[in-house]
């Protein structure tokens, strides 16, 4: 006869239990103490307690307390809460009545007794919850604090440990995995907390303060533009983010029961990926099949979306998404196609690694989609949970479409249903952000569909299929809206693809010296700088568009030496050279889609201003209204710019054109450049990651850089006429009197053209201009300092940020 349970916790005959056994119980818990008379006497184990004494628990009668920070309790109940369930009392008593053998409600009774014990009767005023700990959780630990504890009283030293930090890297606190005694696992977090009675301070093992911090926001800050994977799981987040160096892996402390109680406004905005771990629960038994002895694993598996790992996902996409966040959910096996629990770091043991297992998750993507809830009596495979997901197979979410008049609607939602959910068009519709175009990425259903650019012909096909496979009359407009409407959650980047899909760097430098190999560029310290620059220059504007990056290679040689090929053969399809007119913002839509352009024979570049010239290659931003489209974009530039030309004096900017970096060449190896190509790209991407610079110090500027600018500069006249004069003087001097006594010209010559002319040349032969007021301002010269630098740049050069170097 099976023995009926009690309805509630007895936790007098409990106490009475643990009191019994005393000895026993305090030699477990607090093993570093000593008996002294009625009195066990130890050092508080749950915070930097370094005096033996000030910790007593009196063993006649289990009442103990902390002389130091105040707390106290009653019984060994009590102090087993404080000292390992963060004041937890009913787990506490759980765990000592299975110690013990003492009958105690299942977890759903003892649900039920907390009810009956915290809700008030109505007409009773509510009752504040007692605090079970004096003890409160803080934010951040001080500087000062000592080391928090490396072990624990009862559970001994953790099996893993994460260190939690803010943005700053401060310590938040950390979170332990312990192995209990039965082999199972349970995570015990510390941090640093005040005492709310003595007002003292220390570590103590208890959850953080709500809302409660994430885990990896030191890499959030760290990495302000990449995607967020959001994992369930400490040890998820460390065993993943070595593999995705792209995505910022962040997670949550609780599992999938606290996620409501964590801070998630630090991603705001961003876009996020939820990685949920595969469980695998099944239906419970009832009371009935429980008696009768039925085996649990022959009970169905839930359904994926009341898997715990699916539902938290669900509920942080809505939280994410409510604060302007763009989100995916990874769609994961089906329950029991992986052991219960299946997670990124299973992923990766499993052999599923770097650049596969970043490819393993865009492919099981699928944006979130926030629906309204279908009503109240749905099945429960076609819950709103699965309908605000958009991931329930084809035959459910058809249950969505909407009605009217008995036929089909041919409103936006239904058109965005159909063409995401329909399996001929899965993986067909997507955005490639480089060219910032939609995209046919499979062959589309339709008759005389292809793979590329989608066309308004696609738009107008794609309409009639919806018309014969569905019977719906929408315009070609609104399919062009749902279709740019999917294609945005289904972005690629081609060649940020292609760089991180590169065979890793085999560690041979061959950067510095590919101008040199290749081109027969000269082999000097500018040259090497020059070709590790610029393609490190082309691999940051893929990683990072927008970045600074306002430099132009310019290589020089006679007609017939395949200059343009060798620039084509390096950027692969993602070259262009049609001449562009800086002056019309629409021809801006030509860069689109390009990683390297040419200005061959530095064609519009060199017709263009010197002033337009810099505007155009120091933009970070370009803004257009691209094909078909209905309003302006800006969009990042995402490539660098390269120019060809056969002359030698073709620099006409007055300032010395500092945007430019010629070199010389001769012999070029094409056949070079594409055997090579690969690990050039693979070095340059390994510089990047590490954080190298691309880009001249003021240093090398000026030593470097400059002379070999000048050298191509068109000549100014006024230099040679100038250079005697300036050469003799000893004071200060205006333009006037450098344009009259240097030139020799009256006052009714001095033109704004001549004055600006003169200007240049004087600040080329190293004169300082400063400005001199008497009742007038007017701006006055002071002859050069002798062996002075001179720089072509009218502004300084990027300043150096302190990278690594590898010259």
């Amino acid at each position: 006869m099976t023995q009926s349970l009690p309805e509630r916790i007895d936790f007098e005959q409990i106490a009475r239990a643990a009191l019994n056994d005393v000895n026993a119980l305090l030699m477990d818990w607090l093993p570093n103490g000593n008996k002294a008379g009625p009195e066990w006497k130890s050092v508080n184990p749950t915070r930097s307690d370094r005096r033996a004494g000030s910790f007593s628990v009196n063993m006649t009668n289990g009442k103990w307390g902390d002389f130091a920070s105040g707390d106290t309790g009653g019984d060994l109940i009590s102090l087993s809460a404080y000292l390992f369930y963060g004041g937890d009392q009913v787990a506490a008593a759980r765990e000592l009545a299975q110690r013990f053998g003492i009958a105690v409600p299942p977890a759903h009774g003892e649900e039920r007794q907390r009810q009956q014990i915290q809700t008030p009767a109505p007409e009773s005023p509510p009752v504040p919850p007692k605090k079970s700990t004096p003890w409160e959780a803080q934010r951040v630990a001080p500087e000062t604090a000592p080391p928090p504890p490396k072990a624990h009283s009862h559970r001994g030293v953790p099996q893993m440990s994460w260190h939690y930090k803010d943005a700053d890297g401060r310590t938040l606190g950390y979170v332990h995995r312990f192995i209990t005694s039965d082999g199972s696992k349970e995570v015990m977090p510390v941090c640093w907390a005040r005492n709310s009675k003595s007002g003292v301070e220390d570590w103590h093992w208890m959850h953080f303060a709500e809302p409660r911090c994430l885990f990896g926001l030191d890499t959030l800050a760290a990495k302000p533009e990449a995607t967020v994977l959001v994992v369930e799981g400490e040890k998820c987040v460390t065993v993943g983010a070595p593999e995705l160096p792209d995505l910022a892996l962040m997670s949550w402390p609780g599992g999938t029961n606290a996620e409501h109680k964590a801070d998630w406004a630090p991603l705001a905005g961003r876009k996020i990926i939820i990685w949920p771990d595969c469980d695998a629960k099944r239906v419970k038994l009832s009371k009935e099949e429980e008696a009768a002895g039925i085996d649990p694993l022959s009970k169905p598996y839930l359904p994926e979306t009341k898997q715990p790992g699916w539902k938290a996902a669900l509920k942080i996409a809505v939280r994410l998404h409510e604060q302007g966040c763009k989100v995916w959910l990874v769609r994961i096996p089906a329950p029991g196609e992986k052991p219960d629990g299946w997670d990124i770091a299973d992923a990766v043991e499993e052999g599923l690694r770097g650049e596969t297992l970043a490819n393993w998750i865009r492919d099981n993507a699928k944006v979130y989609d926030q629906e309204a809830p279908i009503a109240e009596g749905s099945e429960p495979i076609s819950t709103a949970e699965e309908a605000a997901a958009g991931l329930v197979e084809e035959k459910h979410w058809t249950k969505r479409l909407l009605f009217k008049n008995g036929e089909l609607s041919d409103c936006l939602s239904n058109i965005f249903d159909i063409l995401t959910n329909t399996r001929q068009w899965d993986g067909v519709i997507a955005f490639d952000e480089l060219s910032q175009r939609t995209v046919k990425l499979k062959q589309p259903p339709f008759f005389g569909g292809e793979i590329g650019e989608w066309l308004p012909t696609d738009d107008s096909r794609t309409t009639m299929w919806l018309s014969r496979k569905w019977s719906m009359t929408p315009s070609s407009a609104r399919v062009a809206e749902a279709v740019e409407t999917i294609s945005r959650g289904n972005a690629f980047h081609p060649v940020r693809d292609w760089l991180r899909a590169l065979p890793a760097w085999d560690g041979t430098p061959r950067l510095s010296m590919w101008l040199t190999d290749f081109l027969g560029v000269k082999n000097n310290q500018y040259s090497q700088r020059v070709g590790t620059w610029f393609i490190m220059g082309m691999v940051a504007r893929a990683m990072r568009p927008g970045c600074k990056f306002d430099y132009c290679l310019v290589l020089e040689g006679a007609q017939g030496k395949k200059k343009s090929t060798a620039l084509s053969v390096l950027a692969g399809e993602w070259f262009g050279d049609t001449d562009l007119d800086l002056h019309n913002k629409d021809s801006m839509i030509a860069l689109q889609g390009k990683w390297l352009y040419e200005f061959g024979e530095l064609g519009s570049l060199a017709r263009a201003e010197s002033l337009r010239q810099k505007s155009f290659l120091s933009r970070r931003i370009d803004e257009f209204r691209p094909p078909y489209g209905r309003r302006d974009i800006k969009c990042p530039r995402q490539l660098v710019f390269a120019g060809t030309t056969n002359e030698w004096e073709w620099n006409k900017d007055p300032t010395g054109g500092r945007r430019f970096w010629p070199v010389e060449v001769s012999e070029i190896d094409i056949d070079g450049i594409i055997n090579t190509r690969e690990q050039l790209f693979a070095e340059a991407l390994a510089y990047f990651d590490a954080g190298n610079r691309y880009w001249p110090s003021s240093e090398e500027q000026r030593a470097l850089f400059d002379p070999e600018q000048l050298r191509r500069e068109q000549p100014e006249a006024y230099i040679d006429i100038l250079h005697d004069w300036v050469d003799k003087q000893i004071g200060e001097f205006s333009i006037a009197t450098a344009i009259s006594d240097g030139l020799g010209l009256d006052a009714a010559k001095m033109t704004r053209d001549i004055q600006t002319r003169v200007g240049t040349a004087l600040r080329k032969l190293g004169c300082t201009k400063f400005e001199k007021r008497n009742g007038v301002t007017r701006y006055w010269y002071k002859p050069p300092v002798r062996n002075g630098a001179m720089t072509t740049s009218a502004q300084p050069a990027q300043q150096s940020g302190g990278a690594n170097e590898y010259f």
